[in-house]
């Protein structure tokens, strides 16, 4: 039996989705390709409502031991989190791949 997850966004991926917008759209002033940029993103993190637990665990700190999984899309790397419980999927953050994203976050922490 195949269950469906609720997927949800944190207002850090609300954000990093209208940075990115924004940055393609007004910086490189390519609001088509921002769109749909923005589309395959989207569609991508929606497909996560069947088998969320399909990709990869990080592999550096504190992430891995909150058990939050990252899977790439075009030159973007979503990272969400899977309750099983709860059916439910959290997209934690959406970065773009050439970030030292590990860096970034343990900045933070």
């Amino acid at each position: 039996m195949t269950y469906s997850y609720n997927v949800e966004y944190s207002e850090e991926a609300y954000e990093d989705l209208r940075e990115i917008y924004d940055y393609v759209a007004n910086e490189l002033l390519v609001p088509k390709t921002a769109e749909n940029l923005l589309k395959n993103i989207r569609t991508a993190i929606r497909s996560l409502s069947n088998m969320p637990s399909r990709h990869t665990l990080v592999d550096w700190e504190p992430w891995y031991s909150m058990k939050i999984r990252q899977f790439p899309v075009e030159n973007f790397i979503v990272y969400y989190l899977v309750e099983e419980n709860k059916r439910k999927v959290s997209i934690v953050r959406i970065f773009y791949n050439g970030r030292d994203i590990s860096k970034i976050i343990n900045s933070k922490t």
